[in-house]
């Protein structure tokens, strides 16, 4: 019985290591496109959660050697306090860009520090020849070991998760106008399973008890799994569709823009606007939250070029010139329906959701106070 235990263990321990190595290759080196242009504004934290499904490493003595009680105590060491601070890790590195916590970096490492001396020495011990815990005097200093850091790493853990929430619950109730792309979904889904993480290390390290760890190591690697398939397509509330739009537009202007504004008649251009008018705002296409500006071209029946330039020259950028439409939709629709939240309002104008409405309407009522109006005045044909 005790030689099945060692086994299912060591098996489980196998899944587990496995299973962050794979998902620490997919970490790195898988993103989506085109998001993949600027990982570190879609993809924050993405070095330090690598490393974090890496540290899983430490795991191989006790994948090779179940039956050691050097490299049951590593194990016991790598969930509490190991994990936890990953997780406050991985949890750092992706929040903090939205919530300006690199200034607590020193703070990070003071609380860091001992947590991965004493991770080493478990290390050191599991893979040096022969049993050091048989020692009464090493036993109880590597239980100390166990359990101050665990203490430790525990708080800091706990402390991250309830600022998040706390984030989270004061930009679902509007006490912040500018929610500065805060992904409050995700924010709420990955706290909590860190949470629960937190809850199933003490279990194992207390219970002492090898097969309640492998079940935990199973359990461990399927929520890593989830977390990385739901980080997999940013949760950023701008669009990278519209972002890469606008960018486009621009260096098409500055490149060739003006050569093809020479081959275009007045006549033709009119036309051409006439054709956006009728497929954005008499068609309502600005009420399709990924609209993209070839969508726009292909219905029009002109080529995205020209689409992208009149737009660029006439109206400021796809970008601006959709989401004018947008606001002044929600303006309207809060009007015709006064029972009506903010939330139902945006995703009922196109916006993805309350925060890209509020981020999109900071932005432009910030260049100029009467944007949103002024161009869909223009696009309308009602101003010169």
């Amino acid at each position: 019985m005790e030689h099945n235990e060692f086994y299912f263990c060591g098996l489980a321990a196998t899944v587990f290591l496995t299973t962050s190595l794979v998902l620490a290759f997919v970490r790195w080196f898988h993103m989506c496109h085109p998001y993949d242009r600027r990982p570190d504004y879609y993809y924050p934290g993405r070095p330090i959660v690598t490393a974090a499904y890496l540290l899983s490493l430490v795991l191989l003595p006790f994948v090779l050697h179940p039956e050691s009680s050097d490299a049951w105590y590593m194990t016991r060491m790598f969930f509490l306090p190991g994990s936890l601070f990953t997780f406050t890790m991985m949890l750092y590195s992706y929040f903090g860009t939205f919530m300006n916590w690199w200034r607590w970096r020193w703070l990070v490492v003071i609380v860091g520090t001992p947590i991965l001396l004493c991770l080493d020495a478990a290390l050191t011990m599991a893979i040096w020849p022969g049993e050091q815990l048989e020692d009464w005097i090493c036993h109880e200093l590597a239980v100390s070991m166990l359990f101050i850091p665990g203490i430790l790493s525990t708080i800091v853990c706990c402390t991250i998760v309830a600022i998040i929430r706390i984030r989270a619950k004061k930009i679902d109730e509007d006490e912040y106008s500018n929610p500065n792309d805060f992904p409050v979904t995700v924010a709420r889904r990955w706290t909590l399973i860190v949470f629960v993480n937190l809850l199933l290390s003490w279990t194992a390290v207390l219970l002492d008890n090898r097969m309640v760890m492998a079940l935990i190591m199973l359990l461990f690697s399927a929520s890593s799994v989830i977390v990385i398939i739901s980080s997999l397509r940013p949760h950023r509330n701008r669009p990278m569709d519209e972002e890469e739009e606008e960018k486009e537009e621009k260096e098409a202007a500055a490149a060739t823009g003006t050569v093809r504004k020479r081959n275009i008649s007045r006549e033709k251009m009119l036309e051409i606007m006439s054709s956006i008018h009728d497929v954005v705002e008499k068609h309502q296409a600005y009420l399709e939250p990924h609209l993209t500006i070839q969508e726009v071209a292909d219905r029009c029946g002109y080529s995205r070029s020209y689409i992208a330039d009149i737009i660029k020259s006439e109206y400021g950028g796809f970008f601006d010139f959709i989401n004018s439409f947008r606001l002044n939709h929600v303006t309207s629709y809060l009007q015709e329906h006064p029972n009506a939240t903010v939330q139902e309002a945006a995703e009922a104008s196109g916006f993805c959701s309350r925060q890209a409405y509020y981020s999109v309407k900071s932005r432009m009522e910030k260049e100029i106070p009467s944007f949103p109006k002024a161009i869909s005045d223009k696009a309308s044909g009602r101003s010169n």
